[in-house]
This record gives C-alpha cells, structure tokens and sequence, in this order.
C-alpha cells in the first residue's frame, strides 16, 4: 500500500491531506493579532509619553534649583549690571532641553521669564515642533518660583484636555 493512503475504521481508503492552515484560519489569526494591536498599540504611546513627561518634570527641577541658587547668590532672580542675563544664562544651561544634546532629539525646550523686580519666575517648557511629544494631550508646561505647576492653556487646543488647565495639571503633571 502506498503511503499516501490511509485505512480508515471501517476500511476505507483515504488520501492523507496536506498539512498546513487554510485561509481562513490565517485571516482569523490576523483579525487576532490587529485587535490587540489596536488595543495595545495606544498605551505604550501613553506609557512612553508618560516617561518623556517624568524627565521632563525632572528636568524642570533642575532648572527650578538653578533659579534658586541664583537667587541665594543674587537675592533676586534678575540680572546684575553688567552680567549675563537671567534667560540667557537659563539657556545656556544643559537642562534647557529635554533630553539633554547628548541624549537625543529635543522634545521640548526650556525657557524661564522674570517679572520686572526680578523677584518672581516662571519656567515654561515648550513641545518642540519636530519632537516625539509635539501632538502629546498635556500640552506645555509651566513652574514658577512658588513651586505651582500649571499648563499653558493654548496649548491645550485640542485633545482631552482642550482648556481644562486643571484636569490637565492634575492627570499630567502632578
């Protein structure tokens, strides 16, 4: 007998059927796969959003610390004559960008902005245009030297959180 065929139970001869998957159990594997995908793909952009927020926040620190020991050296966060300028100085410093030049591409940018007695602040960090975090819900956000948090709130024109400074301070960047 060839071993092509087979006897079946009641003695009958059959062919042996090629092993492998049909068409439609692929296309069911793939409907499979693209609804995980679906499901799974938006929460690791949200999860890796949410770590570029997390540097920047420290980051901001940073540059919160820096106004500070300015200000212990200066007793205000304004210039002195003849000095470098206060924003100036801010950007020339390595957390004026988040990340830093050396690791990687800029997500956002750092600026501070003094008021006219130079006794107050506020840190301001933009989404860079061409950043990974340009389209990110949070929009831009701002420290000043009372340690409040906020948002700029046109940067908050479309999303979740279109101006809700608020909710978006409270769910982003608490």
């Amino acid at each position: 007998m060839s071993p092509f065929f087979l006897l079946c139970p009641k003695g009958r001869v059959r062919s042996r059927s090629q092993a492998g998957f049909t068409l439609i159990e692929v296309m069911i594997t793939v409907v499979i796969v693209a609804i995980l995908a679906a499901v799974a793909y938006p929460s690791y952009i949200e999860y890796v959003a949410r770590g570029h927020r997390t540097q920047l926040k420290a980051q901001m620190q940073a540059a919160q610390q820096w106004m500070e020991r300015r200000y212990s050296e200066r007793y205000f966060y304004g210039d002195v004559a003849g000095s470098e300028t206060a924003p100036a100085a801010f950007a020339n410093q390595a957390f004026a960008k988040s990340p830093s030049a050396a690791e990687g591409a800029a997500r956002y940018s750092l600026s501070v902005a003094l008021d006219d007695d130079g006794q107050s602040y506020v840190i301001t960090a933009q989404r860079v245009d061409t950043g990974s975090m340009s389209s990110d819900r949070c929009g831009d956000p701002t420290v000043d030297n009372h340690g409040v948090k906020s948002v700029v709130e046109d940067s908050l024109n479309d999303g979740k959180y279109k101006g809700d400074v608020a909710k978006a301070v409270e769910e982003c960047w608490r």
